[in-house]
């Protein structure tokens, strides 16, 4: 690095110019590090294990006006349903994954009021014995639920309770969730019967995500969802059939809203998307704008300085000597400017945790900013610090 003396020299004669070249790339090292960040964030949060098998479900929703039999309706409807080539299971479930339809409740591991009672917060599924096998479920430990402990009176009282791994680990610490009695409310007794696999409920986007609990209850609100989950063929195809079975078997009900999972998910991660993208606009924008002022910059001083590349070349200076002392000069803003940019980026990225929650940008996202900044700083000063070199000595010498 024996040109990095008069490198430095020469920057500092000429101050401003380099100090704005500086800033400029100081800004976009701190915008590139968090915007990577929050990209990274976001595309975990999209391509998170579901916890189901996603794309061979799908859903339909069902509503009856007055009072109705729902173990007689589910029964009736569930056995023609699973006539239909293609169809795997089907269940009755309240509070479907990625619907942002259903409710959450606090769950104890005692009274409310009882010393040391842990409590966790929890997505809920009001469901049957069909679930598990509906949604494709992993259980981890304990069983499903049996045909006769289904409650269609009170969707609570007298309940049993799967609960989720996340859960069990959180409430249990290590010991078997099976068996243990939880309280809905700190006050509600169920029996915990199972454990399956972390899933997502149906708020995905909350901190308690992989939080959900099934219970073997179903109270009659008058709406509900069932969820087919198909086999060998798309769910896609097989829903309008389910659809029309629905229709025919009371057509007093309404039946609609037939989605599968696949697209719920698309819906659910819509803002995630956008967010993506409009972050990779801004970053490409931002590198197309330090492209042009470094293309600009190396050009005002490759021809600020033909009479003095013209004496180096008279005196014995390669064409390359020429031009790595125009990449050496940049890549010395770009040190500075990523020292500069990891103080602004940092300090953008406290202010975002302490007024909004945002997690702390990790340390490594600013040399990553910072090393593709520079890889497309010495791209963009490439060519005109070739040119520079290409002039012919005598022409430089004599200004033409």
């Amino acid at each position: 690095m024996y040109q990095l003396t008069p490198v430095l020299k020469t920057l500092w004669r000429s101050k401003i110019g380099p100090a704005l070249v500086i800033v400029q790339l100081a800004l976009t090292i701190a915008i590139t590090s968090n915007a990577l960040f929050f990209i990274q964030h976001r595309l975990d949060n999209i391509f998170r294990p579901t916890g189901f098998a996603d794309e061979q479900v799908g859903k339909v929703w069902v509503k009856s006006d007055g009072e109705v039999n729902l173990q007689q309706a589910f029964a009736r409807d569930i056995a023609r349903l699973m006539t239909i080539p293609g169809v795997q299971a089907v269940a009755p479930v309240i509070g479907v994954p990625f619907s942002n339809a259903g409710y959450s409740t606090g769950i104890y591991t005692g009274h409310a009021d009882e010393k040391d009672t842990r409590r966790a917060q929890t997505a809920v599924m009001e469901t049957n014995h069909q679930a598990i096998d509906a949604f494709g479920f992993t259980l981890r430990e304990g069983r499903s639920f049996q045909a006769d402990e289904i409650n269609y009176v009170r969707r609570v009282e007298s309940a049993k309770a799967i609960i989720t791994e996340s859960i069990a680990r959180d409430m249990f610490e290590g010991e078997s969730a099976v068996g243990k009695t939880i309280y809905v409310g700190g006050q509600i007794p169920l029996l915990v019967v199972g454990v399956v696999e972390d899933f997502l409920g149906y708020m995905a986007g909350s901190e308690f995500a992989h939080n959900s609990m099934l219970i073997s209850g179903m109270e009659n609100v008058g709406s509900f969802t069932y969820v087919v989950r198909a086999k060998g063929v798309s769910v896609a195809e097989i829903l309008p059939q389910v659809v029309q079975v629905l229709r025919d078997l009371d057509p007093e009900r309404i039946v609609n809203d037939e989605k599968t999972m696949s697209s719920m998910m698309d819906e659910h991660y819509a803002n995630d998307y956008a967010m993506v993208v409009l972050l990779i606009v801004v970053v490409i924008l931002l590198i197309m704008v330090n492209v042009l002022g470094i293309v600009g910059i190396t050009t005002f001083w490759v021809n600020q300085r033909r009479r003095h590349i013209g004496i180096r070349r008279a005196l014995g200076a390669t064409r390359a000597a020429i031009v790595r002392f125009f990449l050496l000069e940049n890549a010395v803003l770009v040190v500075i400017a990523t020292m500069l940019g990891a103080a602004l980026a940092f300090t953008v990225s406290l202010e975002l945790a302490a007024r909004h929650a945002f997690a702390l940008l990790p340390w490594f996202y600013v040399p990553i900013a910072g090393s593709a900044v520079l890889l497309v700083t010495l791209l963009a000063a490439f060519v005109p610090a070739l040119r520079g070199a290409l002039i012919a000595p005598r022409a430089a010498i004599m200004g033409n």
